[in-house]
């Protein structure tokens, strides 16, 4: 079930936990998530399975983009449409605060990733050279931007 999230601290540390299980030291800190929810702009959206978060989406909704900044699903409830369905979700409220399009960035070498986005009706527009700083995930350090359009 996906559901809106509230700030609490019990949240805060269960996305935390999704951030580190999914991006190793690359994961946002409690501090970053906590900040996320008292940012005005920001919403978060999560996958809850037998009473468990799963998996979320943090958007920040400015005028008529929506910026999705970050996804994530626990791997082992990987490949169940739990993305798909946060990105719906994402589109569906960011439809109705007025939004024209939801943008996100992407390493260009998590095909996966790429490929989810373009199942869902995303479509690269651009690359961004070394917009990420070095990780040992991925070779590169290139980014997609990849754009749905809600209008």
């Amino acid at each position: 079930m996906t559901e809106q999230l509230k700030f609490s601290m019990p949240t805060v540390f269960q996305l935390n936990k999704i951030e580190k299980v999914c991006f190793g030291k690359d994961a946002w800190t409690v501090n970053n998530l906590i900040g996320e929810f008292q940012n005005e702009f920001s919403q978060m959206f999560g996958e809850v399975a037998d009473g468990t978060l799963v998996g979320y989406v943090c958007v920040r909704v400015m005028y008529e983009e929506a910026q999705i900044c970050n996804i994530a699903v626990l791997p082992e409830y990987r490949r169940q449409g739990i993305a798909t369905r946060l990105l719906a979700v994402v589109a569906d409220f960011a439809a109705t605060q007025g939004c024209e399009r939801c943008e996100l960035e992407v390493n260009t070498a998590n095909t996966p990733t790429v490929e989810l986005y373009k199942k869902c009706g995303y479509e690269i527009v651009g690359t961004r050279p070394n917009f990420y700083r070095r990780s040992k995930r991925f070779a590169t350090r290139d980014a997609y931007t990849m754009v749905k359009k809600l209008t």
